[in-house]
């Protein structure tokens, strides 16, 4: 006979303790001219200084920079590969020129990074004997470098930007400026899929990954085939990237049969791809660059709790990054000027009537119509539950379960108890500070446990809402007309 006793059944699972997932990190992934971080290996720098000193220059370094110094927290970083090398478009002379003096790239320029190239012409005179003088700018014009005399030099290397400018004998008159845009150096696609199978493989905690480049079809396929591969080997991420930014005079509506074209069969849920361009402040050289919308998108996102929806005006405006140039007028795309490119499932910026600064309009998903995945939210947010239950269902694998001796199937009172902790485990993720509306769990009763040793349940999550319309009713009252209570 056995002795009177106190059983106690000590369950793991029941507090729905956090998988190490919270604190995760915003990954960059692009190309930059080197320095001591190794292609291909994903690190951790906090610091802008840093980030120059392992990365050099160029948009993997500026994308990095920009989150670390808006928002104050580490990025993990991977440089890629660069086959595909800068290059500099026409040089075109304006300001009603009159010199007969030509001026071109060199060709030994190999640009960083995307510049918009402008050189002034401070002091006229001929090429090759003066006196000529010169200032010049990669920002359009907004930032420029000290007056330079030329004297003899008909080679001009403006800083550290990998861009040189010939110019052949003739005059330059006093006044005159010449413009050209560059692009920087990109990864190609199997460039990008190496370096990214590397930061999936790697052991750092992140999140987001903001892959810094033009994407196009091809590289979208790219992407989402090694973040859905990522969600199926138990790590979930989400990405963020930007089409082309338009080119010189290329108007909106071509900018939008263009774009659309390329990424009409195309969808995700897994991503956002951002169109348009913004001018955003360099955190490492002070210059307000022309960028892919993306630098600023993917940072926002990446500050904010993961059911946040990153339109909330209450967030306040994007630091550093404008779509209006000095007198307000839109030298970007608006989308509350020129709206299609959002109905396209495109991410676009916007202003606010009457609000000061520039704001993300919809953090869209490129999912196709009737995805459930609409925002990045319910992306951020889905992941989390499979994180619950992934942490939750890992230790009960191999794990001895009662069947009833009848029926075979699984005892209702195992049954309760798996439910109750994949429900808390959901609940301390989703509910303690509310990222999801509520959290469902059932486990079937009737798997064959004995033959198949396969356990199904089922588990949903109700989302938050997002309103995006408001509609209210405002008119005068006039109380004399109103009927009295006797």
């Amino acid at each position: 006979m056995s002795q009177p006793s106190v059983d106690i059944s000590e369950l793991d699972g029941a507090l729905g303790v956090l998988p190490p997932s919270s604190g995760k990190l915003l990954a960059v992934v692009g190309a930059s001219t080197g320095g001591t971080l190794a292609v291909d290996t994903p690190a951790t720098y906090a610091r802008v200084k840093d980030v120059i000193a392992a990365c050099g220059v160029g948009p993997l370094v500026e994308a990095a920079c920009h989150y670390i110094e808006r928002y104050g927290k580490p990025v993990v970083i991977v440089r890629t590969g660069k086959t595909t090398v800068g290059a500099c478009g026409a040089v075109s002379a304006t300001g009603a020129p009159t010199g007969t003096s030509v001026v071109t790239e060199d060709a030994a320029t190999a640009p960083y990074d995307d510049y918009d190239v402008r050189l002034d012409v401070v002091i006229g005179g001929t090429v090759g004997t003066g006196p000529i003088s010169v200032k010049w700018s990669v920002d359009g014009g907004r930032t420029y470098s000290p007056v330079t005399a030329l004297g003899t030099a008909v080679v001009l290397v403006l800083g550290d930007t990998g861009v040189k400018l010939d110019f052949t004998v003739g005059t330059m008159v006093t006044g005159e400026y010449y413009t050209a845009r560059t692009t920087a150096p990109q990864w190609n696609n199997t460039e990008l899929g190496t370096a990214l199978d590397a930061l999936v493989a790697s052991a750092v905690s992140w999140e987001l990954v903001h892959v810094v480049g033009a994407l196009d079809s091809t590289f979208l396929d790219t992407i989402d085939g090694k973040i859905s591969a990522a969600l199926a080997a138990g790590k979930y991420h989400a990405w963020i990237g930007n089409t082309r930014v338009p080119t010189v005079a290329e108007s909106e509506a071509t900018y939008l049969t263009s774009i659309s074209g390329v990424y009409a069969s195309d969808a995700t849920i897994f991503g956002m791809v951002c169109a348009g361009a913004c001018k955003l402040t360099s955190a490492v050289t002070g210059r307000k660059y022309k960028r892919p919308i993306a630098f600023a998108v993917a940072a926002r996102e990446a500050s904010v709790s993961e059911e946040i929806d990153t339109a909330a005006i209450n967030l306040g405006t994007l630091s550093g990054v404008s779509i209006r140039d000095s007198n307000g007028n839109v030298d970007e795309h608006d989308e509350s000027v020129s709206p299609g490119l959002d109905d396209a499932r495109f991410t676009v910026l916007r202003t606010w009537d009457g609000i000061a600064g520039t704001y993300i309009n919809r953090p869209r998903i490129f999912s196709a119509a009737g995805s459930d995945f609409q925002l990045l939210p319910h992306r951020r947010v889905m992941n989390l539950a499979h994180a619950a239950l992934r942490a939750f269902f890992i230790r009960r694998v191999n794990v001895p379960i009662l069947v009833d001796k009848t029926t075979g199937f699984i005892l209702e009172s195992e049954a309760l108890e798996i439910e109750s902790g994949a429900r808390a485990a959901m609940r301390a993720l989703l509910l303690a500070k509310p990222k999801a509306s509520a959290v469902q769990f059932a486990l079937s009763r009737t798997d064959n446990l004995l033959s198949t040793k396969l356990l199904t349940g089922t588990a949903r999550v109700v989302p938050l809402a997002y309103p995006e319309t408001i509609s209210l009713e405002l008119g005068f009252l006039n109380p004399a007309l109103q009927v009295q209570a006797v």
